[in-house]
């Protein structure tokens, strides 16, 4: 069986699992490791793991349009979010980012984790609270971002690791 992995990351924390899955998976089978590109949407391989971070819980755009330009592949869909841990957000996420790839495709449950967020979004919480100290949504927000920071640790690789054995075996 051979296999691509393709995909977006902003942050860091997408590449970060697309190099484990990739290091869990058979070198000899990989047709294509790297950034959504032209070159990868030719890549024919059995199976493509499009990879993401999430943006407005789904895929973020990069990944939108590369999902929609492949056709007739099977389809696995990793990715990280900054926003929440919580595992029916995931799914969610997870479907969302489904619903963008091409009818033609066949896409298949995938794997998500929490991940770390972009600095500019503790400074503008923090900007916000110093405006208004009882800003609840501000307060939640750092709170969400204090937690996420060590995202993807090593409990979500090792959980990458059960999911790709899983997922293999099935």
């Amino acid at each position: 069986m051979t296999y691509s992995i393709v995909f977006s990351s902003m942050t860091g924390n997408t590449a970060a699992l697309a190099d484990r899955l990739h290091s869990l998976l058979p070198a000899e089978s990989c047709l294509y490791f790297g950034e959504t590109s032209r070159e990868a949407v030719s890549i024919n391989a059995d199976i493509t793991f499009v990879g993401f971070w999430t943006d407005k819980d789904s895929c973020d755009s990069l990944t939108r349009v590369f999902l929609k330009k492949l056709s007739n592949r099977t389809v696995v869909l990793f990715g990280t979010a900054g926003y929440s841990s919580d595992p029916e957000y995931f799914r969610q996420v997870l479907t969302a980012a489904a619903r963008q790839a091409n009818v033609s495709n066949t896409v298949l449950p995938g794997f998500m984790c929490q991940g770390k967020m972009r600095p500019e979004v503790k400074a503008k919480c923090e900007a916000e609270l110093s405006i208004d100290p009882e800003n609840a949504k501000a307060k939640s927000f750092l709170e969400r971002y204090a937690k996420a920071e060590s995202h993807p640790d090593e409990s979500d690789f090792l959980a990458l690791a059960d999911w790709v054995n899983g997922f293999m075996l099935s």
